[in-house]
């Protein structure tokens, strides 16, 4: 304080009258305090009310201007989504693992085991909530009208950018998680229900018992079954490929139709 107030008040009544015998110049002088005044202000800490810091989403924002349940919509404290699918596969895969590795080495490397299936069951999670919780309640309630309408409404540009910028995020990344999944799923389980059921019904069928046999039958469910997993990983390694290549163009080549009939067209 008592230098501030120095250099507020005493130091040109100083730098007015040098003593004789000083050999620095007034110039120099005048600069060398000055110098000191700028640094002592930038060093002391300025007495005014301390701010109390908040989250960023409690600051005021423009969201504050409409009603607390919109708010309350973009809060992501109270974001919880619901994944009944993905916490089954997450469970599955819990208990699988324990299972084939047995109770004490999962025990000791549980952490890295977790780690995994948490974030694999994140990403599943990403996909099962977006279409459950977000698409389909707006499709339910405002139908498909808005992707390609007859004539084009901010509203219904507004639904189909969003909609598509979304869909891009969430699908480049989750699809890859899912194509593992499914892919590993085959391998496990659809590949041998496919060979073991096609081997024991050519080898049931030889015999000369022309009569319907329930093991023919319940290998011939097995095969429909591995054979549908099969089908279902092709999908996903169609959609894969779709997402990783051509979605963004896709997406682009969407928006840049949807404005242009907004603006031009409409």
């Amino acid at each position: 304080g008592s230098r501030q107030s120095w250099c507020r008040k005493g130091s040109h009544s100083h730098l007015n009258d040098p003593p004789a015998s000083s050999e620095i110049p007034l110039a120099t002088m005048r600069r060398l305090a000055y110098l000191a005044c700028s640094a002592t202000a930038l060093v002391t800490p300025r007495r005014r009310p301390l701010l109390h810091k908040q989250p960023a989403f409690h600051r005021p924002t423009a969201l504050h201007a409409f009603d607390p349940a919109t708010v309350a919509a973009f809060d992501p404290s109270k974001f919880a989504p619901v994944c009944t699918a993905s916490d089954a596969i997450y469970r599955g895969a819990q208990q699988s693992l324990a299972i084939i590795v047995g109770p004490k080495v999962f025990e000791e490397y549980a952490p890295l085991i977790a780690g995994g299936l948490l974030r694999v069951r994140l990403e599943l999670c990403v996909v099962e909530s977006f279409f459950g919780e977000a698409v389909l309640p707006f499709v339910q309630k405002n139908g498909l009208s808005w992707v390609l309408p007859f004539h084009e409404t901010v509203e219904t540009f507004l639904a189909g950018t969003i909609f598509a910028l979304v869909l891009n995020f969430i699908l480049v990344g989750s699809t890859k998680i899912l194509q593992v999944v499914v892919t590993w799923f085959d391998f496990f389980l659809g590949m041998p229900s496919r060979f073991v059921s096609t081997k024991a019904i050519e080898q049931l069928s030889d015999e000369d018992d022309a009569s319907p046999k329930p093991a023919v039958v319940a290998f011939t469910v097995s095969k429909t079954a591995g054979e549908a997993i099969g089908l279902a990983r092709q999908f996903v390694d169609a959609l894969d490929v779709f997402t990783s290549q051509y979605l963004s163009l896709t997406t682009a080549a969407y928006i840049t139709f949807k404005f242009l009939h907004f603006r031009v067209f409409d």
